[in-house]
């Protein structure tokens, strides 16, 4: 990392091994706040030492100078008064390639196959017009185009699975679909 991208504000301090400076530590865990000094500060990490250090928990802010700003870290290990902290290499920006907001909710639905021969029940815990992530046992065992039968839904909506992984899925809903075309499409398939 050069001197350019290093993006901790601590650059003052940076391969100084006698430099130190007070600060202000926020742990985001368990939202405790702290004054410590901060030393030993390097690309990757640095040393906080405290009396209170002991209530710092992983993730942690500490206060560049005296700006407003806080460099995320997270404590690596805590010995005595001290306590190893490690900068972040790169921020992970996670980007929602949905082209539709998403709900958070928590309803009980039962997934069939087209034939209703294989049915498991569920929960669906995101929802938005064109999409829904379910939880559930069994997912992999069901063909790519299920039945959702939902509570209070007069009547199933059709889906097709978007992706899977363990007992979660993302279904996309075929809203324009019924359930004889499929069931006709299917027996073309066959």
């Amino acid at each position: 990392m050069s001197a350019d991208s290093n993006t901790h504000g601590f650059i003052h301090l940076r391969d100084n091994p006698g430099a130190e400076e007070e600060t202000l530590v926020v742990d985001f865990d368990n939202l405790a706040v702290i004054d410590a000094v901060i030393s030993n500060v390097s690309e990757w990490g640095c040393r906080l030492t405290s009396a209170d250090i002991r209530e710092l928990y992983k993730n942690i802010g500490i206060r560049a100078g005296n700006t407003g700003k806080l460099v995320k870290a997270v404590v690596t290990s805590v010995k005595g008064s001290d306590a190893a902290v490690l900068f972040p290499k790169t921020e992970k920006v996670v980007t929602d390639k949905r082209r539709e907001k998403r709900n958070n909710v928590k309803i009980p639905v039962k997934v069939s196959d087209l034939e209703g021969i294989t049915e498991i029940s569920g929960v669906i815990v995101d929802a938005g017009n064109n999409g829904c992530r379910i939880t559930a046992t069994g997912l992999a065992g069901l063909p790519e185009e299920v039945v959702l039968n939902i509570g209070k839904m007069e009547r199933p909506v059709a889906a097709e699975f978007a992706w899977r992984s363990g007992g979660n899925a993302g279904l996309r809903l075929l809203w324009d679909r019924t359930l004889e075309q499929l069931s006709d499409e299917e027996d073309e398939d066959a």
